[in-house]
């Protein structure tokens, strides 16, 4: 299916997030892939911002760095 990737470096902005389509590969520091067929609508956006809400959410709440 079809995925939207999202990857930012270390020290990079929100003006620098590279953006692309396919599979996950590591070109940054930090990647998400959204897997578009599991939100194919427009308003399925803020379903997305809400899952990276919780991943924020779990990384904030758990010990770093991970094990």
């Amino acid at each position: 299916m079809a995925t939207r990737r999202y990857g930012l470096s270390k020290g990079e902005l929100a003006n620098q997030v590279t953006e692309a389509a396919g599979a996950a590969i590591a070109a940054d520091s930090v990647e998400v892939t959204v897997d578009l067929a599991s939100y194919p609508k427009a308003s399925d956006k803020e379903a997305v911002l809400k899952a990276l809400y919780q991943l924020v959410n779990y990384i904030e709440a758990s010990v770093w760095p991970p094990a």
